[in-house]
């Protein structure tokens, strides 16, 4: 049975990239432009892991992840944030412990595919 992940990424190229690279490593892949459209599809539907973009329009990055870590059913799912930010610990002190990698853009394919599979074990 392959994997649920859901994509919430704002800017559209690097969206279909990030899509297409995991469909084709057998993962099933949902995709959103904003945190609100992540939103919708955690509705109790099986999903393995969130990769979401930090800065995105009408929900962003944090906002989204502290909607999805408040749901009963996905309290625990692992969660990648993707950023250009370049001091990374302020990131992660503004998250609060609340994601399990950063993913820092531009990155590498073959990185970024060892940090998904590390993060669905």
């Amino acid at each position: 049975m392959s994997k649920n992940i859901v994509v919430a990424e704002d800017f559209n190229v690097s969206r279909k990239i990030i899509v297409s690279t995991l469909a084709k490593e057998g993962y099933s892949v949902m995709e959103a432009a904003d945190g609100n459209e992540a939103v919708q599809l955690f509705d109790g539907r099986p999903i393995d892991l969130l990769i979401t973009d930090f800065n995105m329009p009408n929900m962003n990055g944090a906002e989204l992840i502290q909607k999805v870590r408040a749901m009963e059913s996905y309290t625990y799912i692992p969660i990648l944030l993707l950023t250009t930010e370049v001091r990374e610990e302020k990131i992660q002190q503004a998250m609060d412990g609340n994601i399990t990698a950063f993913i820092k853009k531009p990155f590498e394919t073959q990185d970024f595919l060892k940090i998904v599979k590390k993060a669905l074990r």
